[in-house]
């Protein structure tokens, strides 16, 4: 039980407390696109996701999420009292880097999403459906990287404070560098550090189209 309440304490400490859960984006994303598996590269403790869609699979090296994951019983009891679906509970997680071959089927992943944990994109892009869904925030360049890749093609933004969570308007003025300069993936991978756009979202929606 000491270690149920410290993964409880863990979650509320930086998801609760931070307002970071992001129930409603997901709950959005649900309602709009036919999400059912999901890919949380660099997920931490961010079991989020699985409140709202059945299939889940989280990957982490870090510390914290390996202590997190070590009890999976009480992940899913945290997620099956929480979740927003009919279909059993699915849980995976692997505590390891994500840019290690994964045991993972080749675009089998209707969701991928980075929030925080580098450049996901490139390496977990492969895991991903064709016609799967990116959701990625700019924070180590990742939605610029996105941007760039022709395997993406972006087709909605996200602002968390806009009561419809997912717009699909202005889309051409996204991604515009605030400076001239010459920016490509490589550059961008190389610095993991978002450059200054004209127009910004929080988060970014790509599809997968190749």
């Amino acid at each position: 039980m000491i270690k149920k309440d410290k993964m409880e304490a863990l979650y509320k400490k930086y998801y609760i407390d931070r307002n970071f859960e992001r129930e409603e984006i997901f709950t959005a994303l649900k309602a709009k696109y036919a999400i059912e598996s999901v890919l949380y590269p660099g997920s931490f403790a961010h079991i989020t996701p699985s409140f709202i869609f059945p299939k889940t699979t989280y990957i982490d090296s870090d510390k914290g999420a390996l202590s997190f994951f070590e009890e999976m019983e009480f992940v899913n009891e945290m997620a099956i009292n929480r979740k927003k679906y009919q279909e059993d509970t699915t849980i995976q997680f692997f505590g390891q880097n994500y840019n290690s071959p994964l045991p993972l089927a080749k675009e089998s992943f209707d969701l991928l999403i980075s929030h925080y944990g580098g450049i996901i994109s490139q390496p977990c892009k492969k895991y991903l459906k064709i016609g799967g869904l990116l959701l990625v925030n700019n924070s180590h360049a990742d939605a610029g990287v996105a941007y760039l890749d022709d395997n993406f093609t972006l087709i909605a933004t996200i602002n968390c404070d806009r009561k419809n969570k997912i717009s699909e308007e202005n889309l051409s003025s996204y991604f515009i560098p605030k400076k001239k300069q010459n920016i490509t993936i490589t550059s961008l991978i190389n610095s993991q550090k978002g450059i200054g756009y004209t127009t910004t979202a929080d988060l970014y929606i790509f599809r997968k189209i190749r």
